[in-house]
């Protein structure tokens, strides 16, 4: 009996040591199986580029939000009203570097004069002399060889109450505006907010004093502060805020009167008067 217990357990390890060795064997094979299936089917990874995009007619006011301070937006300047894309020359012109004083501005005359000083940053060529123009133009040259040309900057609109009224998002082949304090801003990225359906239906109006207020409704929609609490007034900067940082500016509001008109409604109280 001895005998035969000694002859299972001897055929026990003998089985087990044939199914720990063709184990190992298989994970073994696997390894190498995944190693040369992953070598020989391996691609490089893509490199992203950045791809710059177009930004199409843009004010100086709204040039200024590009000059690199926000990581997530890109860096622009214009010369000569071109808008260039040069955020890949971010060690160039990003904060802290040599020519961190263009970014974010019109920079035609300051390049035509070599210069490095704020005031110069401006499209006044009028006074320059013809060796500092063919210098910009040679400026001009490497700019366009280099950076891609996003945008055009144009004049600020000057838009009436009237004329702000046409751009209330109903029309779909209109941008869509609404102002704050006078300022105009586009926004019609953001119109399932401020068009006619969405949560401030603003779109088209001038409304300060509802932002002020938190208010959501379009009769408040006018720029009387005059009753303002100084929280309701922080609460409309805060709006202001947000607004300057999101969305472009596109002009200023005017007075729906003209000058002439205005004088013709001033002599008209004065007769009346005397």
């Amino acid at each position: 009996m001895q005998a035969i217990g000694e002859s299972c357990f001897d055929a026990l390890n003998y089985l087990l040591s044939s199914v720990w060795a063709t184990s190992a064997a298989v994970f073994i094979a696997t390894i190498v199986f995944l190693w040369v299936r992953s070598w020989l089917t391996y691609q490089p990874p893509v490199a992203l580029t950045y791809q710059p995009m177009d930004c199409g007619d843009i004010t100086l006011e709204t040039l200024r939000k590009f000059d690199g301070s926000d990581f997530m937006k890109p860096l622009y300047f214009a010369v000569r009203s071109k808008v260039y894309d040069v955020t890949e020359g971010r060690d160039f012109y990003g904060p802290g570097s040599g020519y961190h004083i263009f970014a974010g501005k019109e920079v035609s005359r300051a390049l035509a004069k070599m210069s490095l000083v704020d005031e110069d940053c401006n499209d006044k060529l009028e006074d320059l002399t013809k060796h500092q123009l063919e210098t910009l133009g040679e400026w001009e040259a490497k700019f366009q060889e280099k950076y891609k040309v996003v945008g055009k900057v144009v004049p600020p609109k000057e838009l009436t109450l009237s004329e702000l009224k046409q751009h209330d998002g109903t029309d779909p082949d209109k941008p869509m505006y609404l102002a704050i304090r006078g300022t105009v801003f586009d926004v019609t990225t953001g119109k399932n907010f401020y068009g006619p359906d969405g949560v401030y239906p603003f779109a088209g109006r001038e409304c300060a004093r509802a932002f002020a207020m938190v208010s959501t409704e379009v009769d408040d929609c006018n720029d009387n502060l005059e009753d303002m609490s100084p929280a309701e007034l922080d609460s409309l900067r805060d709006w202001e805020g947000r607004f300057y940082s999101k969305y472009p500016i596109v002009g200023q509001i005017k007075s729906d009167v003209s000058a002439a008109e205005a004088e013709s409604q001033k002599s008209s109280i004065a007769s009346h008067v005397a």
